[in-house]
């Protein structure tokens, strides 16, 4: 028998590790809890299954379940008891995030791609936000990663959406103000970093193939307070990370 709980909107959460084997097993108490649901008047159920159990995803399919979200060895699925029923949408967004980082001498810390164009050849450092990551640790991981200088992230400096972006999806772009703690440079993520520099921000902004959005954020970063990190446990004492800007 599927063991579930109850979720936020009248919903059945399948518990992941209630599910049968057997396939034909886990078909008969999807069956019966398809009727439960409808007896309970319940909105939907949400089904969680991995991509070792294929032959479990087409049962579910073939009962009416739809597919919700994925990731490489998951796939979320929701059967809508009644219709119409409210579903939270999918993931819609992917999240990159840039790193404005200046040491006490003026100088601006760049990379640069071993795949690049002749505009901007050079680029503030910073990537995408990983699973489950924090936002002051994506970007102060990714300068590390990018250049080998640890940074604290001090502001928040701008946020840019663009919409279509890999995977059809919406990308938001959030650039950071970083207080560099070490100045060595030592690139860890050679693979993808060919070089790591200090610039003078004088030469930075002279430089005739820097982009104008980049001299944009970094102008923005100089002359802006920006949104400050703050304490997030002062607003939202549980365990649950919330990062405030404000």
């Amino acid at each position: 028998m599927l063991s579930v709980k109850e979720d936020l909107y009248n919903g059945l959460i399948i518990e992941t590790d209630s599910i049968e084997d057997i396939v034909s097993e886990f078909k008969t108490s999807l069956i019966s809890l398809q009727k439960q649901a409808k007896e309970e008047e319940k909105n939907l159920l949400w089904l969680d299954l991995t991509t070792k159990q294929n032959q479990h995803i087409a049962v579910a399919l073939e009962l009416g379940f739809e597919f919700h979200n994925c990731e490489a060895t998951r796939i979320t699925l929701t059967y809508q008891v009644v219709k119409d029923a409210y579903i939270p949408v999918p993931p819609t967004h992917t999240i990159g995030v840039g790193a404005v980082v200046i040491n006490k001498k003026n100088e601006l810390l760049m990379v640069r791609d071993r795949i690049h164009n002749e505009h901007s050849i050079y680029k503030l450092p910073g990537g995408m936000v990983e699973h489950a990551d924090k936002l002051s640790d994506a970007v102060e991981r990714e300068v590390w990663e990018e250049t080998g200088i640890k940074a604290k992230l001090t502001k928040m400096v701008s946020l840019l959406n663009a919409y279509p972006y890999r995977f059809n999806k919406s990308n938001i772009y959030m650039v950071f103000q970083l207080e560099a703690l070490t100045t060595e440079i030592n690139v860890i993520d050679t693979h993808e970093i060919e070089e790591a520099i200090w610039m003078p921000l004088e030469e930075f902004f002279l430089y005739e193939e820097m982009s104008r959005f980049q001299k944009t954020l970094v102008y923005s970063a100089l002359e802006h307070e920006g949104f400050k990190f703050l304490e997030n446990d002062k607003f939202f004492p549980s365990k649950q990370h919330v990062e405030v800007y404000g």
